[in-house]
């Protein structure tokens, strides 16, 4: 792949591993386990707590992390929770990019709902004027969440998306207004701004608020009491960075997608199976060039980073992952939901912690071969989380140490202005 990644060649020092690639690094994490000492029997979380108490003090970590805390579920069920350090079981964080997949889940909702006017191949242009233009005028839906609008990625400290003063629509035609660094679909430039173009294309589609829509058709039906839109505000909510929300409504979302777009607590249809098998479906190609990523690669799909790539089709194993060190996979072979759920870090100081904590618990659930981990499990391993993920320099946001969430949760609670949880 020909690559002109900014991100990765200014900080190529700080990358987290040095280059070595992500599944590489799951192969020596898996080793390094083996030969540490005895295992935890299987069925036992040992592993995984005994890797969580040790980030407490710094260990796997650059910096010892605050708190934060657990959730793995299996087919839905919750297999183990716990919260950890300055942190509290149900405790609300700012999941920042991990924003981007719920956002996403929503858009496919709308293209099952208004599918004369809105698909993941129509064009902004024709839902917002401002995009008629000669360089943004072919702009698609599809492009605009998987990062390939040719918009600028880099959207940190940006002025349009911190606004709350203005309207979604205002921030599009804002937007609109910037200057292009490619044509749309010749390149991958992570950040927000196109994603947030495409939420106002969806108010105009269906007539509805984004904030709206998103209680209708994501949150509601899945029950998701303490999840919504914190940053900047109602009328010009951040749709790739600006949700809150808690280790168990991010499970369920998450578990919702593993369970192709069905609830399992009730039954309930939030998306069809069709829709996420596109959002899982990888959606950039080898040819683009990278010009901004957290990654070293461009796997994604439809508002959600791709870890294990299938023969053909939907991916099998996803990542949802913040600036600041929210994130949460999916394992299809096992049906596993994990969430890591915090925003008093960064997701570099806890991205090998993450692929360890990944191993731990693979080697505390049985495969559906009923094959234990280890040289016999070696090889699921080697495909598993081949993306190194480098937020600090591309989608950062500033770390932040909440011993309590009580400001979070008034800002949640509050229809004023939320600028100030950023």
């Amino acid at each position: 792949m020909k690559q002109a990644s900014v991100c990765s060649a200014q900080h190529a020092s700080h990358a987290p591993f040095g280059g070595l690639n992500r599944s590489r690094l799951l192969a020596v994490v898996a080793l390094g386990l083996a030969f540490a000492g005895p295992a935890a029997a299987e069925g036992s979380f040992d592993s995984l707590t005994a890797l969580a108490n040790g980030a407490l003090t710094g260990q796997n970590v650059t910096r010892p992390v605050p708190g934060f805390e657990l959730l793995v579920l299996q087919h839905g069920q919750p297999l183990y929770h716990q919260a950890f350090g300055q942190w509290t079981a149900g405790q609300l964080a700012n999941v920042d990019s991990s924003s981007k997949t719920m956002s996403a889940a929503l858009l496919m909702s709308v293209t099952e709902t208004h599918p004369a006017t809105f698909q993941l191949d129509t064009k902004l242009s024709s839902l917002l004027p401002a995009f008629d233009r000669d360089d943004k005028r072919d702009i698609s839906v599809r492009q605009a969440f998987s990062h390939t609008s040719g918009l600028s990625g880099s959207d940190v400290g940006s002025p349009i998306l911190a606004n709350p003063n203005i309207t979604l629509q205002q921030a599009a035609s804002l937007i609109a207004a910037q200057p292009t660094i490619a044509a749309a679909g010749t390149a991958f430039a992570y950040g927000g701004l196109s994603m947030q173009a495409a939420g106002a294309a969806a108010e105009v589609a269906t007539g509805q608020a984004f904030v709206d829509l998103f209680q209708a058709r994501i949150a509601g039906p899945l029950q998701l009491a303490d999840t919504r839109f914190v940053l900047a505000s109602d009328s010009n909510p951040r749709v790739a960075g600006g949700l809150a929300s808690t280790a168990r409504d991010f499970g369920r979302f998450m578990d919702m997608l593993l369970g192709q777009g069905v609830d399992r607590a009730t039954g309930a249809t939030v998306l069809s199976a069709a829709s996420v098998n596109t959002m899982l479906t990888r959606q950039t190609t080898d040819q683009q060039v990278i010009i901004n990523s957290p990654a070293d690669n461009s796997l994604y799909g439809v508002g959600v980073w791709l870890d294990q790539l299938g023969p053909a089709g939907p991916t099998v194993d996803a990542l949802a992952a913040g600036a600041r060190g929210f994130h949460s996979w999916i394992d299809a072979a096992s049906g596993l939901v994990f969430v890591f759920a915090t925003d008093s870090t960064t997701f570099q100081n806890v991205e090998r912690l993450s692929s360890m904590m990944h191993v731990a618990v693979l080697s505390a659930v049985p495969e559906p071969s009923g094959a234990l981990l280890g040289m016999a499990g070696l090889g699921l391993v080697l495909g598993l989380r081949r993306r190194r993920l480098n937020l600090r320099g591309c989608a950062q946001r500033p770390e932040r140490n909440y011993s309590s969430d009580a400001k979070l949760r008034r800002a949640v609670s509050s229809s004023g202005n939320r600028r100030s949880i950023t």
